[in-house]
């Protein structure tokens, strides 16, 4: 009999004090009654403490995305998928890359694949992605410099012992049209192979919307004996767009400016003027070693190249002269990096208290050139009769700015979860970094080179508590510290190399209780406060100063699994009081709200199974006002949004329809987060449809 998924959300309004308490999304059900069940699946996360401990040992809180949930939503995208965790907020990403904010924070270089960081800015595919994984608050005690909000990890696909075969279709009303294959195959009873691909040629709502890509993931397992196993993997994108930042901000009343939804403002040449090219490849080698039935052994090393090519049209409307101009500016960005991550883990005792530890160490180096090209090419459109330009693509002979960053990472790591008694555990940890960052930037305007030499030596702790007062409820309470180096931003002030990183504490408090074995309501409150934001000096624009602080505090409810054999839920509920608390910038006053924060956010998504055939499935994501940025001039409107699904599976194949945005509300689901421009409306209804073989 298959089983359901289930999601359901927790809507009530809190007033007061600006706290409450958070639930974690957990993993959803499969639906085949020979995977895994709810209970096996909240093993899976291994991000927030690099290995399986239960969720219900994690003293912080962990969202998980299931492959199967990305399946009957249809989604294809980052963003998409993101749409089932609260607390997310969404950036256009200068019409190049994936990019949100987590509890209020902004978190655009805290993305990783299984567990290395993948801070490169482009558009992330998920044929070879088996689910995705969010760990909320600061995660630096083992993954380094990082954002106060959290941290996003792919966990990609690998051999198993299973063969699977499959093709898929996908493509929808607004012009997607995309196919993907996922083979897996043993070769002999050691060596298992895998390969997942996708090709896209899809338009889209907006006016010249294009996308083209193609994604390719070989891997190979080889379980060499019976205790060491071999795993090595590829993975390339390419992935060419529509570079798209949407409206700009009416000055007069502070929302996007009011045009056809449609309307793109660029030049109508788009894919020699306005695209954003980018171009991955990554290999990754893990060796895994078993030397007991306690203790064993993780080495991986990682390595990528990067590269982009993106003519951005930039838009702003003066409402005095009801002028609307665009302009025009390209960036070529290259990178390369390699990492490895050494660990051991295992058990063992002293005394009564059971120690279940992890020991590792990383090296890392990357190396980044950016170069930007300003262009002296404008276009005024008529608001009332938009005509497109046509433009010559911007020239790349002369940079306007030149930056090169180079960065090398030596950290060790040490966590132990300990057992003190059958109740009572501890989760401590602790990383130290070295950080070594050397950068230039040459500003061709000023004729003038900034250098920025600095090494930092950062210290990282974790400590937690859970108290387990019955078998199916745990309590904890932790605190977390994280660090993000200046030169990350890639800001060009006159005395970066003297500017000490920004700093992150967050404490949370909450509960986890399985109502029943396969039914699970989280809860969990929290207080993050961030400083040493950077800051232009008010007095001298040359030089910045870390006088910013944001804090945020709120609270996350989320529950998962079985209603009934056939019903099943999955859905969350956030409210962020977000607030900015120290500022020398009479732009970003004290008090404001933090950029892409809505106070309150909810995400569900329902199914009922009605044989072993066929589902039907309705859930979508809600949420209050927010702004583009902390200067709180471009006020985006709540809004709520419904989706649909309805499928038939089968042995070989399965069918599957999806309804999106049902009742066709105009909203806007993106903006900025550094500027008040860039707000982007999201898709009217459109339909979906999915077609998936096995052979």
């Amino acid at each position: 009999m298959k089983k359901t998924i289930l999601f359901i959300s927790i809507l009530s309004s809190l007033s007061g004090a600006g706290y409450a308490a958070q639930v974690e999304s957990l993993p959803t059900i499969q639906t085949k009654a020979d995977k895994l069940t709810l209970k096996q699946q909240m093993t899976q996360s291994s991000t927030a403490t690099k290995g399986t401990l239960p969720l219900k040992d994690v003293p912080q809180t962990v969202n998980v995305i299931p492959q199967e949930v990305l399946k009957e939503q249809g989604v294809t995208s980052m963003q998409g998928a993101l749409q089932n965790v609260p607390g997310v907020g969404f950036s256009t990403g200068d019409g190049q890359r994936d990019q949100v904010s987590i509890r209020g924070f902004n978190s655009v270089y805290d993305s990783y694949v299984d567990g290395f960081r993948d801070d490169a800015m482009y558009y992330r595919d998920l044929s070879n992605t088996d689910r995705i994984e969010v760990v909320k608050g600061p995660a630096s005690v083992l993954y380094g410099r990082g954002s106060a909000g959290g941290l996003i990890n792919r966990v990609t696909k690998k051999p198993t012992a299973q063969t699977v075969r499959e093709v898929a279709l996908i493509g929808n009303t607004l012009g997607q049209r995309r196919a993907q294959i996922d083979i897996n195959q043993p070769i002999t009873d050691t060596v298992k192979a895998r390969l997942t691909g996708a090709v896209e040629n899809s338009g889209g709502y907006r006016d010249h919307a294009f996308l083209e890509r193609q994604a390719v993931a070989p891997s190979i397992l080889w379980d060499i004996s019976d205790k060491t196993k071999l795993l090595v993997q590829a993975d390339y994108l390419h992935d060419n767009r529509l570079a798209d930042q949407g409206f700009p901000r009416n000055p007069g009343t502070n929302q996007p400016l009011a045009l056809n939804p449609k309307v793109y403002l660029g030049p109508a040449n788009v894919k020699e003027a306005a695209n954003t090219d980018t171009e991955v490849k990554s290999a990754t080698v893990t060796l895994d070693h078993q030397f007991d039935d306690v203790w064993k052994y993780h080495g991986v090393v990682h390595a990528y190249t990067y590269s982009l090519d993106r003519q951005l049209p930039d838009s702003k409307y003066d409402n005095k002269t009801n002028t609307l101009s665009i302009s025009q500016n390209r960036r070529f960005r290259n990178e390369k990096g390699v990492a490895t991550q050494q660990e051991i883990s295992g058990k063992f005792n002293t005394a009564s208290i059971e120690h279940n530890v992890l020991v590792g160490v990383e090296l890392s180096h990357q190396n980044k050139n950016d170069k930007v090209f300003a262009s002296s090419v404008s276009s005024n459109l008529d608001i009332n009769n938009i005509v497109l330009p046509v433009w010559t693509p911007v020239s790349t002979v002369t940079p306007s700015t030149i930056s090169q960053n180079n960065s090398t990472n030596k950290a060790l790591y040490v966590q132990d979860l300990m057992s003190l008694s059958e109740q009572l555990k501890m989760l401590v940890g602790a990383r130290y970094d070295i950080l070594d960052q050397k950068r230039s930037t040459f500003v061709q305007k000023t004729n003038k080179m900034t250098p920025y030499n600095r090494t930092d030596y950062k210290v990282s702790p974790r400590i937690g508590l859970v108290y387990e007062p019955v078998d199916n409820l745990s309590l904890y309470a932790s605190y977390n510290q994280s660090f993000q180096p200046l030169s990350d931003a890639l800001a060009v002030y006159n005395n970066l190399s003297s500017l000490q990183p920004t700093q992150t504490k967050s404490y949370e408090v909450g509960a986890k209780w399985d109502i029943t074995p396969d039914y699970n309501v989280s809860l969990s409150i929290f207080n993050t406060t961030q400083n040493n934001i950077l800051q232009a000096d008010p007095s001298n624009s040359q030089v910045a100063v870390v006088a910013g602080e944001q804090r945020t505090k709120g609270f996350e409810i989320s529950t998962v699994g079985q209603i009934t054999n056939k019903l099943s839920v999955l859905a969350g509920y956030a409210y962020l009081d977000s607030k900015i608390t120290k500022s020398v910038l009479s732009a970003v006053p004290v008090g404001n709200t933090a950029a892409l924060s809505p106070t309150s956010a909810a995400n569900i998504w329902v199914k009922y199974t009605f044989d072993d055939n066929w589902y039907a499935a309705i859930g979508g994501r809600a949420q209050t006002s927010q702004y583009a940025s902390s200067a709180n001039k471009l006020k985006l409107p709540g809004y709520t949004v419904a989706n649909a699904s309805v499928g038939y599976n089968t042995e070989h194949y399965d069918i599957g329809l999806n309804i999106n945005n049902i009742f066709d509300r105009h909203y806007f689901a993106s903006a900025h987060g550094l500027s008040d421009q860039g707000a982007l409306i999201g898709n009217p209804v459109n339909a979906q449809l999915s077609l998936r073989y096995r052979f």
